[in-house]
């Protein structure tokens, strides 16, 4: 396990970026934003060094969670493996937008890696929502927001997601149709973009997992984002490695993300 000095002290302000009004728009309308360039070159060639790392002591230790198939190779939790991924979490070009939408009381709730081979027979995860309530009652609840890293090129035959722009304000019994290919579902559009594009999206807009019919594979990071109030899906609780790191740390912004503090009264403001 390679552990990196990546400069992790900061205070709150470091992270306070301005959300544009056309981002606020567009979200609020879609449900989804795409970041474009989100990891410079020379960042990105550190996170895909780093990911290449932890795929390659994972595929060979059957003990570290995560799942094998012939659709989908998924990583659990890579921020335990390098800390290149674990700072992804707070990164300044995407994690502002997390917070924007969320609130100050933001928790990471999972992290994978997933690599989807060439060829796919198959989606790897149909037409779903990752939130099954619509939210509290209010105008401003959101439960969910999921980021994703591009850390290879992505484009509408090798395996972007697909999304239904706005359905992240449809109807808790809204029925969709049922569609035999991802891509045949109406309305739906692809998140393709370079190695180093991000893209967020609030986990009620139905999305799928589209099959990779290119000859190489898709490999993205994704970092779901929660209330504080809320479990972290079982399986992804921060190790006692990195809890005491970010204690350590001092950095508010790293402990409020792995889960330390007041389950109802934390916040970053």
């Amino acid at each position: 396990m390679r552990l990196t000095s990546i400069g992790f002290t900061r205070s709150i302000g470091d992270y306070d970026k301005s959300v544009t009004d056309e981002q606020r728009i567009f979200l609020e309308s879609n449900g989804f934003l795409t970041i474009a360039n989100a990891l410079s070159p020379e960042h990105l060639a550190r996170i895909q060094s780093a990911a290449s790392g932890a795929y390659e002591k994972w595929k060979d230790d059957f003990s570290l969670p995560g799942v094998r198939s012939e659709v989908l190779d998924q990583i659990q939790s890579p921020i335990e493996y390098d800390d290149e991924l674990l700072s992804l979490l707070w990164h300044p070009s995407v994690f502002p937008l997390v917070r924007e939408i969320l609130g100050e009381d933001v928790m990471m709730i999972d992290n994978d890696f997933f690599i989807t081979p060439p060829r796919t027979p198959r989606t790897h995860a149909g037409w779903h929502h990752d939130v099954g309530m619509r939210g509290v009652y209010h105008p401003l609840s959101v439960m969910m927001v999921k980021v994703f890293f591009l850390l290879s090129d992505v484009d509408e035959n090798s395996g972007g997601t697909a999304m239904v722009p706005g359905s992240h304000r449809f109807p808790l019994d809204f029925r969709f149709p049922s569609v035999s290919d991802p891509r045949e579902m109406p309305g739906m559009v692809q998140m393709t973009g370079r190695a180093g594009t991000a893209y967020l999206f609030n986990g009620r807009v139905y999305h799928c997992a589209v099959n990779n019919d290119s000859d190489r594979p898709r490999r993205v990071l994704i970092y779901n984002y929660g209330h504080f109030w809320m479990k972290m899906w079982p399986g992804y609780e921060p190790s006692p490695r990195l809890l005491d790191a970010a204690r350590s740390s001092g950095d508010p912004v790293r402990m409020q993300l792995l889960g330390i503090g007041d389950a109802y009264g934390q916040s970053l403001s």
